[in-house]
């Protein structure tokens, strides 16, 4: 009982704002300087849904999303710079959010979201007011620089650009005034917090180190990790396809059944390809009888008609010729008249064109079996092969086997998202290259899941992943990123962000495991995305931020003194810094 209200005498005291959600939701705790910063009463808040008291309000989205990040990820702390609205006034929050977890052995009690928030909407309009001042003030300073040019240029008008100087010099000094008298004041409001008196108790505590405490630098591990959810499938998946078109004649598995490679899978129907093949038989033997004739064409019926026609013509030319001669020596002596000698002429003439012409038909059917017939003849006996090959091929697939071992599984369970199957039953028809079924290596494991465009780019391949899941409590799985999308997935319209899809891949689950390990179950990924295990890490409230300047305060040994030393910051938790640069293992700090 005394400790609750010390709890609640802290909370109500604290300056920054601080609010406790539950794992169901329900507000738990909202102290005082929430109620003045969100401008919420107590009564109004606590007890009641988060969604229901924040969720309404679309213009504090920013906000929401990042409470519900350290609902979603409990494994880290988020830190975000938001817009938040209220009715009166718009401002500027520092919100550091993380997941507070069940304590050791009270794992009944449920965890909560720790919200801590600071109002920096004064510090940010101060910086935005810097930065204006900083660019007058160059603008004026080029001003400067013109009227000296000009000076020296214009001797003729010495006192008019005199006069000008020295009201730009004014001008500018003004300026330069107004600028560190607003960088003091940052200081002075970074330095003193809001309620707290200048120059009395705060300076007090600096010039007396006695009132402060010391933390001694030391190097702790610092990780981070993203948790995700997903469902247990193959490594690998290899699909069957349909070896022809044709209908399912027997169905001899299950799915979800465990298979031997070379097990019977299923039977087809092959009458309609059996026919084809039939076809492509006959075809292939006409044009294998073809090609036969075509290497043997010196010997073919064409060839010896051409040849005998040839030999026919060399006869009645020689008989043609011998008349001839015998003719010409006879009207030489006057013993035949002219028009017989004519006659015998023109009967040669024409027994000389005669044998030409069966010359020439003897090499056009020579040349029938040589060139362009001969290859074409080739590629037709080929391509009738080929297809024979195939139709026979197809045949022997008619009883579809299991090419590895594995579990049968479902059509949409498969990885394969460009093959869409159906669940098979006896009579289903299916066209060549269709898919049938998938077989699915359960040795390993994959699981797919869908990250944010926030997180995304902490993902990359190699990274370790823990897996593990309600329903094979007791079993933790090891494995890597395999694939992180470079595409962002195509929403249902409903998402306000895009997401992208990774694949964390175990290669060899447990022997012992597997016959807990079923394909489907839901499961949980845990993916260490950061681990440093030699980090110097302080307390937050040791590091004062000036400016853009981090800085801690060290006392010195020798000359007991309290110096302010700059250091380069990296990542923030709930309670402590990173410190990459300023500070080394076994130095002492001061807390305020």
């Amino acid at each position: 009982m005394v400790r609750e209200i010390v709890y609640k005498n802290i909370l109500g005291n604290m300056r920054d704002g601080v609010m406790t959600i539950g794992t169901d939701g329900m507000i738990i705790t909202f102290n005082n300087a929430a109620e003045t910063i969100l401008d919420l009463k107590g009564e109004d808040v606590v007890n009641r849904l988060f969604g229901e008291v924040f969720l309404v309000a679309e213009e504090n989205d920013e906000f929401n999303q990042t409470i519900l990040n350290a609902v979603y990820e409990s494994a880290m702390v988020h830190n975000a710079r938001v817009h938040y609205k209220t009715a009166q006034k718009d401002l500027i929050l520092n919100v550091t959010t993380s997941f507070l977890k069940s304590p050791e052995g009270k794992e009944d009690e449920k965890g909560a979201v720790i919200v801590v928030f600071q109002d920096i909407t004064e510090v940010e309009q101060l910086r935005e007011t810097e930065v204006h001042l900083t660019d007058e003030l160059k603008s004026q300073h080029k001003e400067l620089q013109t009227a000296y040019t000009d000076l020296e240029g214009a001797n003729t008008n010495l006192q008019t650009a005199l006069k000008k100087v020295h009201m730009i010099r004014v001008v500018a000094t003004a300026f330069i005034i107004v600028l560190f008298v607003t960088l003091g004041l940052i200081s002075w409001k970074r330095i003193i917090p809001p309620g707290s008196k200048p120059g009395t108790e705060t300076r007090a505590e600096i010039k007396d180190p006695s009132k402060m405490k010391t933390f001694i630098v030391s190097e702790q591990r610092l990780t981070d990790a993203i948790a995700l959810k997903g469902s247990l499938k193959p490594i690998n998946v290899v699909n069957i396809t349909s070896p022809f078109t044709g209908k399912v004649k027997e169905k001899l598995f299950q799915y979800g059944e465990s298979v031997r490679k070379g097990q019977l899978l299923l039977k087809m129907d092959a009458t309609e390809t059996e026919t084809k093949y039939g076809e492509a038989n006959v075809t292939y033997i006409k044009a294998l009888e073809k090609m036969r004739e075509m290497e043997k064409w010196d010997n073919a019926d064409e060839v010896t008609k051409a040849r005998r026609s040839v030999t026919k013509s060399k006869m009645t030319l020689d008989t043609a010729k011998s008349k001839f001669e015998q003719s010409n020596t006879l009207f030489k002596k006057g013993y035949i008249s002219a028009t017989d000698f004519e006659s015998d002429k023109q009967q040669y003439e024409t027994s000389k064109m005669d044998y030409d012409a069966s010359l020439q038909e003897l090499q056009t059917a020579l040349n029938k079996g040589k060139g362009d017939n001969y290859r074409v003849t080739k590629i037709e006996l080929d391509n009738a092969r080929t297809k024979l090959q195939v139709l026979e091929q197809q045949l022997q697939k008619a009883n579809v086997v299991a090419p590895v071992s594995g579990t049968v599984i479902l059509p949409d369970a498969g990885s394969d998202k460009d093959k869409k199957g159906k669940l098979i039953e006896v009579g289903m028809s299916f066209t060549e290259g269709d898919l049938l079924v998938s077989i699915g290596d359960t040795g390993g494991f994959s699981v797919t899941a869908e990250v944010d465009e926030m997180e995304v780019l902490k993902l990359k391949k190699g990274q370790e992943a823990v897996i593990t899941g309600d329903a094979f409590s007791g079993i933790t799985l090891k494995g890597t990123v395999s694939h992180v999308s470079s595409q962002a997935s195509k929403g249902d319209g409903s998402k306000k962000t895009p997401t992208y899809g990774i694949i964390v891949s175990v290669e060899q689950s447990p022997p012992e495991a597997r016959e807990k390990l079923l394909l489907g179950m839901s499961c949980k990924v845990q993916i260490t995305t950061l681990d440093r295990p030699n980090t110097i890490m302080v307390p937050i409230q040791a590091v004062s931020i000036e400016g853009r300047d981090s800085y801690v305060m060290m006392k010195d040994r020798k000359t007991n003194e309290i110096k302010k030393v700059k250091v380069e910051a990296g990542i923030t938790t709930l309670d402590s810094v990173e410190i990459i640069k300023g500070l080394t293992k076994g130095e002492e700090i001061l807390l305020p």
